[in-house]
This record gives C-alpha cells, sequence and structure tokens, in this order.
C-alpha cells in the first residue's frame, strides 16, 4: 500500500510507536502499490456498534474491514478501504496465543489487507487458502514459533 492511515486514541502512544513501523513495512509489501488503507483504532463501545450495525453480530470483533471496492492499479493514492481494529480485543487475543500485541496486529493488519484484496473465508476451502496465503506473507516478518500461536 502507498499510504497507511492510522486514526484513534492509539495513534501517538508510545506502545502503539513500536508497532507502527512493523504495521507500514506490512502494508509496504502488500498490492496494490499505490492504494490508501485507512486503520482504525477503536474501543470495545465502538466496535461493537460497528459489528451490530454492519455484520448485525453482538459484541466487539478483533478486526473489522470495509472495502471502497477496490483501488486501480494505475490511479495514485486510490482508496481501497477502511480497518478497524479493537486495541483490547488485540491485547486479549495476543496473551491469548502467547504472542506479543505487535505479532498479534500484524496478523489482524495482513488479514484485514488480505480481505481488501478480495479473500474470503466463508467455506473451509477458502479459509484454508486465506490463511496460507497469510501466513506465506508473514514469514520473514515473524518467527515460525510465533507464526505457529498465530494460525492456530
Amino acid at each position: 500500500m502507498k499510504a497507511l492511515i492510522e486514526r484513534g486514541r492509539l495513534a501517538g502512544t508510545a506502545e502503539f510507536g513500536r508497532l507502527s513501523p512493523l504495521l507500514r513495512s506490512l502494508a509496504d509489501r502488500c498490492p496494490p502499490r499505490r492504494a490508501v488503507v485507512e486503520i482504525n483504532w477503536v474501543g470495545e463501545r465502538k466496535m461493537a456498534v460497528l459489528n451490530r450495525v454492519y455484520k448485525r453480530r453482538a459484541g466487539a470483533a478483533d478486526i473489522l474491514t470495509f472495502s471502497y471496492g477496490g483501488a486501480s492499479e494505475g490511479v495514485p493514492e486510490s482508496p481501497l478501504g477502511e480497518i478497524y481494529l479493537c486495541w483490547a480485543h488485540l491485547r486479549r487475543g495476543a496473551k491469548r496465543r502467547g504472542v506479543s500485541s505487535k505479532a498479534y496486529a500484524a496478523r489482524l493488519l495482513v488479514h484485514g489487507l488480505f480481505h481488501l484484496r478480495g479473500y474470503l473465508h466463508d467455506t473451509v476451502t477458502r479459509e484454508a487458502r486465506m490463511e496460507a496465503a497469510e501466513r506465506r506473507f508473514l514469514r520473514g516478518s515473524l518467527s515460525e514459533r510465533v507464526l505457529k500461536r498465530l494460525f492456530v
């Protein structure tokens, strides 16, 4: 992605400062190269509202992704979509998996980016294909031990 715009209460904090370089490097490697993705860090209440309104599901999710319909390769800084991440859920998910918040944030971001590229996980086959692609993409950025824990 050409640009990754981050918004929310977390942006600008020391903890976020440790996350941001990894997230930006992952987004930079993900096609389409000149797309813009907005990352929104939200609390549990906001995430629960978004989940209820747009997905018709109860409670907060770790991540929600909203596509703008696809970016054009030839159009500079074309908007691709938005990714919403819930920091509280992210931290709990990382702890449950025995990995750092940074590693789990990377996994969730890549998951959202792949959704924006058209990947789905609505069937067992599609889920396996998406997870394999995400794992390949994260290889080199995270250790094999961490990858195993993230994809359990």
